[in-house]
C-alpha cells in the first residue's frame, strides 16, 4: 500500500510538472526569428582587414585614421589592466615597423586539418548575456615577419577583441599574443 501511495504522488508530482506553464523565452530565443546583422559584422571585419593591411604596409598613417580619438587599448604584455590610449598603441605599432620586415597577417584558427574563421561575435552561451549583435568582433589569426636587425623569420598566434564605433572606427582594442615568444625566436641560436 505504501508502495502505490509513493507512486501515486510521485505521477501526482510528474503530472504536475508536465502541466505547468513554459517559463517566457529569453531574449535571445525571441530574437532568433530576426536575422542577425551580418552586413554590420563585414563591415566591422573590413575595417579591421584594413587596419591589419596597414599594418603589413608599414603605413602608419593610414592606421591612425581608422583609431578613435579617445581609442582605448590594451596591450600584449600584462601591464595591471590598464587601459591605454591612441599615441600609445600607435607608438607600439611603429616599434613594430621598424623592427621588422615583410609584416603578414595570416587570418583564422589553425586546426589539425585546416585553418577556420579567423573572426566571430555574438554568442548563444551564457544565455543570459547571449547575443546576435556584433559589438565586439574576436579576431584570431598568425602574424609572421622578419626580424630586421637579424633577418630571422618569427611568428605569433594572435587573439584580439576590437570594438568599432557606429562611424566605422576603431574605438577599443585588446590584444593577446605571446610578446616573450618573439623575443625568443630572435635570441635563438639557429
Amino acid at each position: 500500500m505504501k508502495t502505490k501511495l509513493i507512486g501515486m504522488m510521485l505521477l501526482a508530482v510528474l503530472a504536475f510538472i508536465g502541466c505547468k506553464e513554459q517559463a517566457p523565452q529569453t531574449e535571445m530565443a525571441e530574437k532568433a526569428s530576426e536575422a542577425p546583422d551580418y552586413t554590420a559584422f563585414d563591415k566591422k571585419v573590413e575595417i579591421i582587414r584594413a587596419f591589419y593591411k596597414a599594418h603589413g604596409e608599414e603605413n602608419l598613417e593610414a592606421q591612425s585614421a581608422m583609431l578613435s580619438e579617445d581609442l582605448k587599448w590594451s596591450p600584449p604584455a600584462y601591464n595591471g589592466n590598464e587601459w591605454l590610449g591612441k599615441e600609445d598603441l600607435l607608438a607600439a605599432l611603429k616599434n613594430y615597423h621598424d623592427a621588422f620586415d615583410n609584416i603578414q597577417w595570416h587570418e583564422g584558427i589553425v586546426m589539425a586539418d585546416s585553418t577556420v574563421n579567423g573572426y566571430w561575435s555574438g554568442s548563444v552561451f551564457p544565455q543570459t548575456t547571449a547575443t546576435d549583435v556584433p559589438g565586439v568582433i574576436r579576431v584570431y589569426g598568425t602574424w609572421s615577419a622578419t626580424h630586421t636587425e637579424t633577418g630571422k623569420e618569427i611568428g605569433v598566434k594572435f587573439f584580439n577583441l576590437t570594438t568599432i564605433n557606429d562611424e566605422g572606427m576603431i574605438v577599443e582594442s585588446s590584444d593577446y599574443f605571446d610578446v616573450n615568444g618573439l623575443a625568443a625566436q630572435i635570441a635563438a641560436d639557429d
